[in-house]
């Protein structure tokens, strides 16, 4: 078996850390106070929010957004019944497979932080997909029987989109 780990709100609930460092990131490129205050943040919703806002202005938020991350690491929350499954599974020696939508960067720093990277035996991040879905990268590329994984992800949307890729409903677990 197969066993694919999602990173944010699975793993580790990193909304809070998320949320803090585009608020910065607001306030150093518009000088404005970003009043959003459920749900995770992400670039459209900063788009939506400010409609004025030029292609090169959300670029810099992102970029400033990436910067300051870190130094919200302490708002994050591991996940520790995800992480004992993860740590048995590991030296089980089976295969763990980190896939996220998160880029390498943000995600290794994250991993380090936890200091977790060794019980993965396999990492992929948004930059490793080109145009496929993570899901579609793990049935495709790395050539993985979708019936032989076991899948821990916390989006609704995600366990859909790996059920479109072939997944088996009954091995996607949902992390709340």
């Amino acid at each position: 078996m197969n066993y694919i780990f999602d990173l944010d709100n699975t793993l580790i609930y990193s909304d809070a850390a998320n949320n803090l460092a585009y608020k910065e990131a607001v306030r150093n490129v518009i000088h404005k106070d970003l009043d959003i205050k459920s749900g995770r943040i992400t670039r459209g919703d900063i788009a939506s929010h400010y409609p004025n806002l030029t292609a090169s202005q959300l670029s810099k938020i992102i970029k400033e957004k990436g910067k300051s991350y870190a130094k919200y690491f302490d708002f994050t929350l591991l996940n520790i019944a995800l992480l004992n499954i993860l740590k048995q599974l590991s030296s089980a020696n089976q295969r763990t497979i980190l896939m996220t939508y998160s880029g390498s960067e943000r995600a290794g720093q994250l991993l380090d932080f936890y200091g977790i990277n060794k019980y993965f035996s396999e990492k992929y991040y948004k930059e490793d997909f080109g145009n496929k879905s993570k899901y579609k990268f793990a049935t495709d590329i790395l050539s993985i029987d979708s019936r032989k994984i076991v899948l821990f992800e916390n989006e609704t949307e995600g366990c859909r989109e790996a059920i479109c890729d072939g997944f088996a409903a009954h091995n996607i677990i949902k992390i709340v």
